[in-house]
């Protein structure tokens, strides 16, 4: 179906992967008053697993159903309409999200591709792809790639986690060069158990939306140090069950997405990143599982 053209910058964008009877969804919800409408539905959307806004305006959907074994990325088009597919098939196996580099090439979290899970590049044009980095497939369930994004200095960062079913097997973050590949572990174990997003602040601190962190596993925020890879609680309990999708807005504030929350109510909340206080800005409705969020963001020049 059609889309809008994009909404102004702050405006926040998520993604459902099972929207109105599983047909999966893009909304658009006011920062301020918390209004949620909707940007594009239906298509080719079901299944979506997260999003991220191209410097032009038009918004990236990566997505694992009705592609099977496969997995697609989509282009939303905005002022135009359009819903095309950027790329599918080839290396994908499960794409679980997607990010933009600065010179505009696209990268794609793939939990299975290349055997142990990957990053790989999509060029914007012609949709070919080239796989940046492979999993080291160590232990009996080797962590795989949830969520990514790049760092102010281009390199590449991934969350990854063992997917056993919340259990604290080999979590953590790692850092990857986006010339050669290279992976560097950040930080692991400490208080990730399940992490589930990632994004960094404007000191280039790593938060980390992580479902099932901390005792009794209610899931929170942690803050990684990029050098060190020290841990700090940025907000835990209150009104998270399992948090997951993250992003930061222009003020700093984090949006975190939580399936779980408020009596197993889809829900958006906004995060103070020194205090930890927690608002809710968007809940219910038409939501059903949210997989992705991202901020517009103001144009460039």
């Amino acid at each position: 179906m059609a889309v809008q053209e994009l909404p102004p910058a702050g405006t926040i964008l998520l993604c459902d992967s099972q929207a109105f009877g599983c047909s999966g969804a893009v909304f658009r919800v006011d920062p301020v008053t918390g209004e949620s409408r909707m940007f594009a539905m239906g298509g080719d959307l079901q299944g979506a697993t997260g999003l991220a806004v191209e410097a032009g305006g038009s918004v990236l959907i990566s997505k694992d159903r009705l592609f099977p074994g496969t997995g697609a990325l989509l282009r939303l088009s905005a002022g135009t309409g359009s819903q095309t597919e950027v790329s599918s098939g080839r290396k994908f196996t499960a794409p679980v999200d997607v990010a933009v580099e600065a010179d505009g090439q696209i990268l794609i979290a793939d939990s299975f591709a290349a055997g142990f899970g990957a990053v790989i590049r999509v060029h914007p044009a012609t949709g070919d792809q080239t796989v940046v980095s492979v999993g080291t497939g160590e232990g009996d369930t080797p962590p795989r790639p949830v969520k990514l994004c790049t760092a102010p200095d281009g390199t590449i960062l991934v969350v990854e986690q063992a997917m056993a079913g919340g259990m604290d097997l080999s979590a953590r973050v790692v850092r990857i060069d986006p010339a050669t590949g290279a992976r560097t572990t950040v930080t692991s174990g400490g208080e990730l158990r399940s992490p589930i997003g990632v994004a960094v602040d404007g000191g280039g601190g790593i938060l980390v939306a992580d479902a099932n962190a901390f005792a009794g596993f209610g899931g929170g925020v942690i803050k990684v140090d990029p050098v060190s890879g020290a841990q700090t609680t940025v907000a835990s309990g209150g009104g998270f069950a399992a948090p997951q999708a993250l992003a930061i807005e222009a003020d700093g504030s984090l949006l975190i997405t939580d399936n779980e929350a408020l009596n197993g109510v889809g829900t958006l909340f906004r995060v103070n990143p020194v205090t930890g206080a927690q608002q809710v800005v968007a809940s219910g409705g038409d939501f059903r599982r949210l997989t992705g969020v991202a901020v517009v963001p103001a144009a460039s020049g």
